[in-house]
């Protein structure tokens, strides 16, 4: 059975992915980048693939439950930093990554410290990150990453609630 080792396989592409997420659109107000401070939960993904991810996994979209596999943790800082955090469902251990945003019109844009608490996450340089739009509704925040250079991705959603 491939279900394990597929949750696993989704869990590192999100939060790998996750990671370098930059470019968020949708926000319509000035008021945006009081909006987005906060502490958000991720309780969801959607990897959506390509022929090739398709028939190498066996489907073209796969979905996740956070709570089956682990927890995110986004905290958008006033002070323009952030901290992820993560962790796999059973495991103590949990990943800190963290860096800084800025908002300019309706794109937001994450940058990673040059120094993580692992620095097999630190950022390479010069990294272009992908292309992301951002939407929030009440206390739900959906982003929605293209990948247009990937071979098996090329696009990923995530959902996330308001803590």
């Amino acid at each position: 059975m491939k279900i394990k080792p597929l949750k696993t396989f989704a869990l590192k592409v999100i939060v790998i992915l996750t990671c370098i997420i930059v470019g968020f659109s949708g926000f319509n107000k000035c008021e945006a980048q009081s909006t987005i401070v906060g502490k958000w939960n991720q309780i969801s993904s959607k990897q959506f693939l390509t022929a090739e991810g398709s028939k190498k996994l066996g489907k073209s979209v796969l979905e996740t439950q956070m709570s089956s596999v682990g927890t995110v943790v986004f905290e958008f800082k006033s002070d323009h930093t952030y901290v992820m955090k993560t962790s796999h469902a059973g495991d103590s251990g949990v990943l800190t990554l963290t860096g800084t945003w800025s908002l300019t019109g309706n794109q937001l844009e994450l940058k990673l410290a040059a120094e993580q608490e692992d620095s097999k996450y630190n950022p390479k340089k010069d990294a272009v990150p992908p292309k992301t739009t951002l939407s929030i509704n009440g206390n739900m925040m959906v982003m929605s990453t293209l990948y247009p250079d990937s071979k098996i991705t090329t696009k990923i959603e995530i959902t996330l609630t308001r803590l």
